[in-house]
Parts: C-alpha cells; structure tokens; sequence
C-alpha cells in the first residue's frame, strides 16, 4: 500500500490506518455524515497520484452530478467551505497532540500522515578529536594563508557591525518598555492575551444547497446576533447560514504581527507570556484574567467592548464609521468609500493604556478601518514616535489618543492628533 505522507520519512501503512480509524471514530461521534463521506472518499483517493478536483468531489460525495441548477463555480464554492471545515476538524482534533496526525496539506484534496521532524539517516557525524584531522594546506600555503587571514578580517567586521546593530535593536527596545504606554505590561510578569479582531461571516444561499457567498453584516456580529437576526427577518431563515467561520482583515493581521513582534522582547527570556487569540474565540475566564492588547477595528471588538467602554472616553456611534467623544460630545465619521480610484479617504485611529475595571490592563491600538489600524501599531510600536507623543502632551500614566489619518489608495498621507488626554 502506497502511503500518503507529508515529508519524505518511511511510514508503515498500519501507522496511517490507525489514525484514520481513530479520527473516523471521533467524526462519526459528531454526526456529521457530509464531512464523514467526505472524509471517506479523499483518504480512499489520497493514494492516487492526482489528488482529485473540485467538480469530482461534488459529485462524488455531495451527489451533484445531473442537477441543471448547479453551476461549476457554484459547485467549488461549496466543495471549498466543507474542505475548510474538515480541516479545521482535523486540526482541533490533533490540537497539543505530540506524534503523527492527520491534515489536508493546502492546495490540493488528499489525506496526509504528517511526520514531527526527524534527524536525517545520513546525517553527518559528530566532530571529534578522534576524526578531526588537519586540512591540507597543496601547493600554495602562502596564498591559502592569507585568504584565510582576509575571510577573518572580513568576518570579524561583519560581526562588529552585527553587535553594533543588535545594540542599537536592543536600546530601542528599552526605550519601547520605558514608556508611560507599555510601562504597566512591561513591568507585568504575567500572561497577556494579544486579542486580534476578526469580524463573523455568514453563508449566503439561494437554493438551500449550494453556497453563493460568504457575506459580513455590520449588523451580525457573532452567532447569537444572527439568531436575533433571524427572528426579526424570517424571510431570511433559509436563505442565511452560521458555518461557524472568522475573518481577520489582512491590515489588521499585519498590524498584529507588528505588535506582537515589538512586546514579545520585552520579557526575552518567556516568549509565551504573550499569546494571539482570536477575538471571536475570547471567553468570559480570557476577559477576566491577565492583560490584553487589542488589535483591530472599532466594529470587530467582540467581548474586548464591554471592559474597554467602561473605563475609555471614546464610543462607538451610530454606524460602525462613526466614534463619539463622551467628554466633548464631538462625533468623528470616516470617509472610506473606494469606490472612485485615488480619492482622499479619511480615517480614524485610537491608541489607548487604560487601567481596566476588573484590576488587568487594556492595551489597545484600534482603527475604524484597516489604514488607521496599521498605523496606531506602528505607533506603539516604533519607541520614538512614542516618547514623542508622551512628552508633547505631558503624559506619566494612563492615556487614550485619538488620530485623523487622511489616506489615498491604503497609503497614510498624514496622520494628526485630534487628541491626547492623560485618563484618571
């Protein structure tokens, strides 16, 4: 039997039956029968050579073939979102587990035993003083000399210039952790949560059988949301889906890299005391314990809202382009419609160190849309920029800000403090 495997280490077949039997069992657990067919079938094809497309899984599993209303793309639409979820089945299943497990590698429809890495077989062995032997120096000892002289001299600046650099990286990161915003985290030598913002999607169908789109409701934001939804539109019960899926906006991903990247120094010797997790995926227990980084839209907060509403001055408004100033009563709408190439959008972005209302602290660099958001996590992120905004306005404590950024094509133009209070 030709094994399907991820890497190039043997595998004996009994080792990929065993975690097929294992994982069919928990699948058959969940009653799922459309993800249990379809896992079938792609571990009984995963030993051919061409993993199977799109059309042949639908008609195959989901028994599409002949029906006049199914299109192709309708089709591989559908095939995607339950390919999708198995994965994600999969990788929950195996979630903390050590050993081989099972995955759906990305860009193609096959079953794989994945391998932890091993030590190569042909592996070169150990330097001793037993197999070490002096390297011969040929015709030309004098020229080898000094070529291995210049390599020295070269390495030896490169190394210079190196330590220079890791200097230079280190003094800006403690001045990073020195400021009056990451001081409170820095001096914390407890776990923080780094929650990023992902916003719910609900599965749009026409028919009640295939999927035409995946779609983001200002209105939906969770699960609970949409059965309130439902209730108050029940035009719209069989036509609206939960598939149980997030979506991270790209600048918010990349803004959350950013920021990850900058307070994971800040304790070198305990890189988990900061961990990612989705907002979607944040309990009651996250909330209520440790410290939390928010990074992302103003509309994709989640449970982040209601600690960080209790203690901040800003407020949502009326429509999720809109911030209100509860000290001033002044109101801030963005203008991010992109519907006319090279038009002048304006956006807003917030920063905020606030002490929260059940003894952690809120650290949070959030935007209304993704420009603003990349923009305050280089903010808090860039020690400089920091310091000078602190100073400016004279804080030692708690603060909130909030920026105009005016911006072409995703690209910040300017950016201008609207305000920056220190918070008591």
């Amino acid at each position: 039997m030709k094994v399907p495997r991820s890497g190039d280490t043997p595998v004996s077949p009994s080792a990929f039956e065993e975690e097929v039997a294992k994982f069919r069992v928990a699948l058959t657990a969940a009653r799922s029968a459309a993800l249990l067919q379809l896992f079938d079938f792609l571990v009984e094809r995963s030993n051919d050579d061409r993993a199977p497309k799109e059309i042949e899984i639908a008609f195959a599993v989901f028994g599409r073939n002949g029906d006049p209303g199914a299109t192709s793309q309708s089709l591989d639409s559908g095939v995607r979102v339950y390919v999708h979820r198995l994965r994600k089945r999969l990788h929950d299943f195996y979630a903390d587990q050590p050993g081989p497990k099972l995955e759906i590698p990305k860009g193609e429809y096959r079953i794989v035993l994945a391998l932890p890495p091993d030590v190569p077989a042909d592996h070169p062995p150990r330097l001793t003083p037993e197999n070490w032997t002096w390297p011969k120096l040929g015709k030309r000892p004098l020229m080898l000399m000094f070529g291995m002289l210049l390599i020295s001299i070269i390495a030896g600046f490169a190394i210079w210039f190196l330590g220079q650099g890791h200097w230079v990286a280190r003094e800006a990161q403690e001045q990073l952790r020195a400021t009056a915003f990451w001081w409170p985290l820095a001096a914390d030598k407890e776990a923080a949560r780094l929650v990023v913002g992902d916003a719910f999607l609900v599965a749009e169908t026409e028919d009640q059988r295939d999927i035409q789109r995946m779609i983001q409701e200002p209105g939906i934001r969770s699960r609970e949301d949409l059965g309130t939804y439902l209730k108050t539109h029940p035009d719209a019960f069989y036509r609206l889906y939960d598939l149980d899926l997030n979506l991270a906006p790209a600048g918010t991903v990349i803004a959350a890299w950013t920021v990850q990247n900058a307070v994971t120094r800040f304790h070198p010797g305990s890189p988990d005391l900061v961990r990612l997790v989705p907002a979607s995926k944040l309990d009651a227990h996250m909330l209520e314990t440790g410290n939390l980084i928010y990074v992302g839209r103003f509309s994709d907060l989640g449970r982040v809202a209601a600690p960080l509403f209790q203690v901040a001055h800003l407020r949502p408004g009326a429509s999720y382009k809109e911030l209100v100033d509860s000290t001033s009563g002044n109101r801030f709408v963005a203008d991010l419609d992109t519907s006319q190439e090279n038009k002048p959008l304006v956006d807003y972005g917030y920063i905020a160190s606030l002490s929260g209302p059940m003894g952690q602290h809120i650290f949070v660099a959030a935007g209304i849309g993704d420009t603003a958001v990349q923009n305050m996590a280089n903010l808090i992120s860039n020690s400089k920029q920091l310091q000078a905004l602190e100073s400016h306005a004279d804080i030692h404590g708690d603060y909130e800000a909030l920026f105009e950024i005016r911006a072409i094509n995703g690209v910040a133009l300017d950016q201008r403090p609207v305000f920056v209070r220190p918070h008591h």
